[in-house]
């Protein structure tokens, strides 16, 4: 079976991913792999025929200074004894399409690296961003209003939300600052704009995508909340918590998604319809 270039590729950057795993002292930081990973992996859904028609390929030279970025972040790891996090992946995605493709493809690759920048700044907002207590106590209220409905006693102080509160084993969940997802919001808000600003859109049609790709992004952290507390409450801490970590990042690529598809239909212009043409009479011409 022929292996393209962009299958090869593909096999390629995910080997390049997953060595650290086999590096003693290195490894992964799994919860940034997941993400990084399924944010290739929605962007190849979307953009995989462009992969496939590249024509650029890298030289021996670019073949080797992209194997050389790759090699020399393992190193730095390896020396300070750290795991391969997310700067490390966007650093590896660039040195495999360098060594895939050459230095000119990456006016075409600076999309989904980008897209890990934005998404690494988005998460680190919370070290800086305010503690917003009467979002957190709104939101413990929310999740604790969820739970009622679904047949779950709660009870709520501030932002603790306490599960069964009369039972013999009582659940304390604390909606920490973390957990409002501005921060998440913000980085998958403008990981769905990005992609809306190649088409170049008319202000008057972008602006209202844009706040339907902001709202859904803030009601899908409070669905993720819930599913979070359903997991705890049925599952037990240890799934609970999984859940917590993982769950998060796969439901709100799944939103981007899910807006990209409908963002495009709606900003892609329909093909106009011209005047239908004058039928030709069949009526026979009088003679003359």
């Amino acid at each position: 079976m022929f292996l393209t270039r962009a299958y090869g590729f593909v096999l390629g950057l995910a080997a390049a991913y997953l060595a650290p795993i086999g590096i003693p002292g290195v490894g992964l930081d799994y919860p940034y792999f997941f993400i990084m990973s399924i944010v290739l992996f929605a962007w190849f859904i979307f953009k995989w025929e462009g992969v496939k028609s590249l024509s650029q390929k890298g030289n021996l030279l670019e073949a080797s200074l992209g194997v050389s970025v790759i090699v020399a972040d393992y190193a730095e790891n390896l020396a300070a004894g750290s795991r391969v996090g997310m700067v490390d992946l966007i650093i590896i995605f660039v040195g495999v399409a360098i060594a895939f493709y050459g230095l000119r493809s990456l006016k075409f690759f600076w999309v989904p690296a980008t897209y890990g920048i934005i998404l690494l700044l988005g998460y680190q907002i919370e070290n800086y961003a305010p503690n917003f207590v009467a979002l957190q106590d709104w939101m413990a209220n929310v999740l604790a209003s969820s739970m009622r409905v679904l047949g779950i006693s709660a009870r709520v102080s501030g932002h603790l939300v306490v599960l069964n509160p009369n039972g013999n084993s009582p659940l304390f969940l604390d909606v920490e600052s973390d957990c409002t997802g501005l921060q998440g919001i913000l980085a998958f808000g403008m990981l769905a704009s990005m992609a809306l600003l190649d088409m170049k859109p008319n202000v008057s049609r972008l602006v209202p995508l844009l706040v339907v790709g902001f709202a859904g992004a803030f009601l899908i952290n409070i669905l993720r909340l819930i599913i979070v507390f359903l997991t705890f409450e049925f599952l037990g801490t240890y799934a609970g918590t999984t859940m917590h970590v993982y769950f998060g990042y796969l439901i709100f690529i799944a939103w981007v998604m899910v807006f990209w598809v409908l963002a495009f239909r709606y900003l892609t212009p329909r093909p106009s319809v011209g005047p239908s043409p004058t039928p030709t009479s069949l009526r026979p011409q009088a003679s003359k």
